[in-house]
């Protein structure tokens, strides 16, 4: 019998030769890099339970020892794309709920929460109708132009349709076939015309000639166009269309009225403009017209300038034209270019019947200010320049005549209408409004009025409306409302002077200046410097910040000067404020300081000291006499 210990070493051995397989691993391990294993994505994010399906997993990092496992259900069967893609499968069967989604292998995992929803299946709904819409991608062709030639078709005559097919759809269209059915109209020749292949955003354009039937009346008539056209699965689809056709016919033997041209003298019109709209009308009927009126439908664009606006004709036969004139004056327009007139036809038959149309021409007019006048305010002054509460002061208006015409009978109302929105401003010696016989064209005009402000007008900017009334050449009244501004501001009333007689004041001996301001006004001045200066003076302390003073104080600076001449010397006191509209200002004053000169040196001479010397002597003899050395 072999000893037990011959029966352990095998054992032995595979329990060494596990360990060294571990711990290269937990070293394998410990020198990978720090963790980089990443989730940034799945797809799909929803999957059935009854059949499961695979799952495309994206991050970093992974490896071929990289395994998924849905959290809660357990690892799945995972295949390596690269190291930013991983395939797994969910079987069928998976419970159904949201999962989290773990990649790991040895040493590092990560996790992307709810990263997979698996859902129960639900009962399909009933069919309803309609049916569900067609799955996507498929051509859609539809009509973008069309015309038809001529414009207006006559009962009983052919015409030509013109219309461009266009495929506005996700996919190309094949056998595309373009159909005219007819209807109200008959299709003359081939009434279909196979296009073929069209592909996406392509267009194509058919032609095809079509009679009006004779008894049609005047109108619109809807004409039918079908497109048809299949995609490249065989799914065949159809876009019916329609167009609209205007048709001058009499099934009923009417009369139709037609503007057919229209022009006006002169062939450019101005707001205020005198012409003459000529019409020549054209029945294109079956019956006569009779008893024909014709007119501005509305007065609001042009009056009439004689007589009436209206034109009357006795009788206008089939396929005939008749001209009418009417004399116009255009009124005020605000924009130049082509604008439109709206016309009133309205006329009757042989047989009692009565019609009314309307319809528009284009008439030419031009805003430009060539021959115009244009008023404008161009400048404003006022006299003084800064005007205060309570102040007289002369407004004068620069009113300058920018267009290429005179300006007649101008009238200047100051204040709008009735002068309502004067403000604080009240006029003297004159009204409100003001008269200009004549402005000419390219020249400028001065108006002067007097007013005075409002003894309790607040401190600020006044807009003042200026309304401009005056006429052209032609007599065509004009107006037009400018705003002015006048500015109010509150002027600081300052006493200043010295608090106490300056006296005594000699050249080159220091003497003080005692300067005191008070604010006689009522209201308070924001006071931000106080200096003195003065020619021919040294000054020290010579300025001091003071504030807010209010109506009533003072503020007083007591400074030190040193003259450098003897006389009168001028000390000038400036106190630098901020207005009301917060701009500094500076109000000074001049003072008068009489500077004696210097006086004569007068030679002192030495006397003897009463009492045996002088008072140091004494005082010597007495510290003498306390030490001793003498009296």
């Amino acid at each position: 019998m072999r000893p037990a210990t011959c029966n352990l070493r095998p054992v032995l051995l595979a329990l060494i030769l596990g360990l060294i397989a571990a711990l290269a691993t937990v070293t394998a391990a410990a020198a990978r890099p720090s963790p980089q294993l990443t989730i940034t994505g799945v797809e799909p994010r929803t999957m059935l339970s009854t059949t499961g399906g695979t799952l495309s997993i994206y991050g970093s990092g992974f490896t071929t020892a990289t395994v998924a496992r849905l959290v809660g259900y357990g690892l799945l069967d995972t295949a390596f794309v690269n190291e930013n893609a991983l395939r797994a499968v969910v079987p069928p069967g998976v419970p159904a709920g949201v999962y989290a989604l773990e990649v790991s292998e040895p040493g590092y995992s990560a996790t992307l929460p709810a990263a997979l929803t698996i859902v129960a299946p639900t009962a399909a709904p009933a069919p309803t109708s309609p049916p569900p819409p067609p799955p996507p991608g498929r051509p859609i062709l539809t009509i973008r132009n069309f015309s038809v030639q001529p414009a207006r078709v006559f009962a009983g005559t052919e015409f030509v349709v013109t219309v461009e097919i266009y495929n506005n759809g996700s996919r190309g269209a094949e056998n595309t076939l373009v159909t005219f059915p007819g209807g109200t109209f008959v299709p003359v020749g081939q009434a279909g015309h196979l296009v073929g292949f069209m592909h996406i955003n392509a267009t194509v354009v058919v032609t095809q000639t079509m009679r009006a039937p004779a008894n049609l009346a005047s109108g619109t008539y809807n004409l039918q166009v079908n497109l048809s056209a299949n995609d490249f699965e065989g799914n065949h689809y159809e876009y019916p269309q329609t167009l609209s056709v205007e048709v001058v016919g009499g099934g009923a033997g009417r009369p139709q009225l037609v503007v057919e041209s229209a022009w006006t003298e002169p062939p450019v019109l101005g707001p205020g403009d005198r012409f003459t709209l000529t019409l020549q009308i054209v029945n294109r009927g079956e019956r006569t017209a009779t008893r024909v009126v014709v007119g501005p439908a509305s007065a609001e664009l042009v009056v009439p300038a004689e007589g009436s606006n209206l034109a009357a004709v006795d009788r206008v036969a089939p396929g005939r034209a008749v001209t009418v004139t009417l004399p116009l004056v255009l009124g005020t327009v605000k924009q130049g270019g082509r604008i439109g007139l709206e016309l009133a036809l309205s006329y009757g038959d042989a047989g009692g019947g009565t019609y009314s149309d309307r319809q528009s021409v284009g008439l030419e007019v031009s805003s430009s200010l060539a021959d115009r006048p244009q008023l404008l305010v161009a400048a404003v002054h006022t006299d003084p320049p800064v005007v205060a509460p309570g102040d007289f002061f002369t407004l004068t208006l620069e009113v300058q005549n920018v267009g290429g015409g005179d300006a007649h009978r101008l009238l200047l109302t100051l204040g709008g209408e009735g002068g309502k929105e004067l403000g604080p401003f009240v006029p003297r010696e004159t009204g409100n409004v003001l008269f200009v016989p004549r402005v000419p064209a390219g020249e400028q005009v001065r108006v002067t009025v007097p007013l005075v402000v409002d003894g309790s007008a607040d401190a600020k900017a006044y807009g003042i409306p200026a309304l401009l009334s005056y006429e052209d050449a032609r007599g065509t009244a004009r107006s037009d409302v400018q705003r002015i501004s006048l500015v109010v501001q509150r002027r600081p009333i300052f006493r200043i002077d010295f608090y106490r007689p300056v006296e005594g004041a000699m050249v080159g001996m220091p003497f003080p200046l005692p300067v005191e301001v008070i604010n006689l006004g009522k209201a308070t001045v924001n006071v931000t410097i106080m200096e003195v200066t003065g020619e021919g003076l040294e000054i020290q302390n010579g300025s001091l910040y003071v504030g807010p003073l209010d109506g009533g104080t003072s503020a007083s600076l007591e400074a030190t000067a040193v003259a450098q001449q003897a006389g009168t010397v001028e000390v000038v006191v400036n106190v630098h404020y901020l207005d009301d509209f917060n701009r500094p200002q500076t109000v000074s004053q001049t003072l008068t300081v009489e500077v004696a000169g210097s006086p004569e040196p007068v030679p002192q001479e030495s006397a003897p000291s009463p009492e045996g010397g002088s008072f140091w002597e004494k005082i010597l003899r007495f510290l003498r006499g306390l030490l001793g050395l003498g009296s």
